[in-house]
């Protein structure tokens, strides 16, 4: 009797002592602190920062266009790029739950129906044997063919269940099973990224064809000065009043302005089939033919340099990549120590398939088998010293993607205090060059300045609304440069 109770103690400690090994086993490693990574980050930005509020989500609201709300919510919904990143996220999650389900016992059911035939030909008896305990047979399980070969036949019938489970004791699968889900959670940052950078580079080409088409107004506008110029020579030179020379100048004028209007329109043309591709649509190059380029942009996210790790989902996913490779280097350690696996059936087994489900039919069995490598030629120490060089260069991975994210975004801030320089520049240039236009028409009209000043002074100022209009363009898409490099608001809008 003492030794029954001793033997039952014994058994009641076994699940305890396993869970103990089950819980210290799962322990992986610490997540990745920046602090590790002997990154020097300065408390403040070095380019001037602009002053602004916190970004909110929706970033394109300050533009207060309709148009191109319109195109951004046609592109997440419609965009067939945005699409392939949705059934990327899909793959992802699936490709996790696979590379984690091993950590669980595999159960699958059996059902089982078996029939075996035999004859007694190949055991030398003879005909007379047949034929005398034919006579005598009397069992249904036996036949006699007419060439006198006996044969005799067996049906079994079987339901049952078969397992099959490694048990994590030393939290090698649980190891696995973490990197697999840090994967996830890295692609669903890159795709979480990738898609902002989707919205942010089509918000850059809108704006790239509102500029096209403010080119485009500009060059009719040039066209019809220039031929409002060219009429008022005619007729001076049609009463003698003004040589061929200015004659002929007004008239290549015009004729050159044709060309820059003709250009405008390709290119206008080709950044609408552009856009449309990006939302689904035929290319027919007719999306954008009104101009008008916003001067509010986006606010953008105000923050310490270091912040930039908590706000970029790429860097993010760098973060997570890094982690997940440690928990292979765990894994990888792990395989050098033995693996228990537990196997098992249960079910029925009759020869009378009504009796499948009878309990008094029932087998099973249960086992268990410990296996630890002794030799394998080095392999695997080779694979764990391939996940320690993975887990290196994940580590470095990080390290040159928060250098990268830092240098783009203390480009941007410098480009973003260059333009405005030279935006304030070009208003004063656009004032100055439309004064000295008018007056040379005046002038001219009146006989002191010839027409080439005029038609220089035209161009001059036509150049500088021209080149006013790129650095406006290119202020915003500096602006929103800067809001993809900083990381948005990763707020759900």
């Amino acid at each position: 009797m003492q030794n029954r109770n001793q033997t039952k103690n014994r058994v009641s400690l076994i699940p305890i002592a396993l869970f103990i090994i089950l819980f210290f086993g799962c322990i992986g490693k610490q997540q990745v602190r920046v602090e590790d990574l002997g990154i020097s980050i300065p408390a403040t930005w070095n380019a001037p920062f602009p002053q602004s509020q916190k970004v909110s989500g929706n970033w394109w609201s300050i533009f207060n266009d309709p148009m191109l709300d319109s195109f951004l919510f046609r592109l997440k919904t419609e965009s067939p790029d945005i699409k392939t990143l949705v059934q990327n996220q899909e793959l992802a999650i699936q490709n996790a739950k696979l590379g984690g389900a091993s950590i669980f016992p595999s159960i699958n059911v059996l059902t089982r129906a078996d029939t075996n035939v035999q004859n007694l030909s190949g055991f030398g008896f003879a005909d007379s044997f047949f034929n005398s305990s034919s006579e005598d047979d009397s069992s249904g399980n036996s036949e006699q063919p007419s060439n006198g070969v006996l044969t005799f036949g067996n049906k079994n019938f079987g339901l049952g269940l078969n397992l099959q489970w490694e048990v994590d004791i030393w939290g090698r699968l649980m190891n696995g099973r973490k990197a697999a889900y840090k994967d996830y959670e890295s692609i669903t940052y890159d795709l979480s990224y990738l898609q902002f950078s989707i919205m942010i580079r089509s918000a850059q080409l809108f704006f790239n064809a509102k500029e096209a088409a403010s080119q485009l107004e500009l060059s009719e506008e040039s066209y019809n000065s220039l031929v409002e110029i060219r009429d008022l020579v005619k007729e001076r030179y049609e009463k003698g009043l003004r040589s061929s020379l200015d004659y002929r100048l007004a008239e290549t004028s015009v004729a050159t302005s044709i060309v820059s209007i003709e250009n405008s329109k390709s290119i206008l043309r080709s950044l609408n089939r552009q856009i449309e591709i990006l939302t689904g649509d035929y290319p027919s190059g007719t999306f954008i033919n009104k101009s008008s380029l916003p001067t509010a942009l986006p606010l953008i996210p105000v923050g310490m340099p270091a912040s930039i790790i908590q706000r970029r989902p790429d860097i993010r996913s760098l973060v997570l990549k890094m982690e997940a490779a440690s928990h292979r280097v765990a894994q990888s350690t792990r395989d050098l120590l033995p693996g228990i696996t537990i196997n098992g059936s249960a079910g029925t087994s009759t020869q009378d398939i009504e009796k499948i489900f009878d309990s008094d039919h029932g087998v099973w069995n249960l086992g268990m088998s410990v296996t630890a490598p002794i030799f394998n030629g080095g392999r695997l120490r080779s694979i764990k010293k391939i996940q320690e060089s993975n887990y290196e260069n994940s580590k470095q991975e990080l390290i040159r993607g928060i250098l990268k994210a830092f240098s783009e975004i203390e480009q941007f801030l410098d480009q973003n205090k260059s333009l405005f320089i030279q935006n304030e520049a070009l208003e004063i240039a656009v004032k100055q060059s439309k004064d000295a236009y008018e007056l040379s028409i005046e002038r001219y009209d009146k006989g002191v300045t010839t027409l080439e000043s005029v038609l220089n002074s035209q161009r001059q100022y036509n150049a500088i609304r021209s080149q006013q209009l790129t650095i406006r363009r290119q202020s915003i898409e500096n602006r929103l440069s800067l809001l993809l490099a900083m990381g948005g608001d990763l707020k759900k809008e």
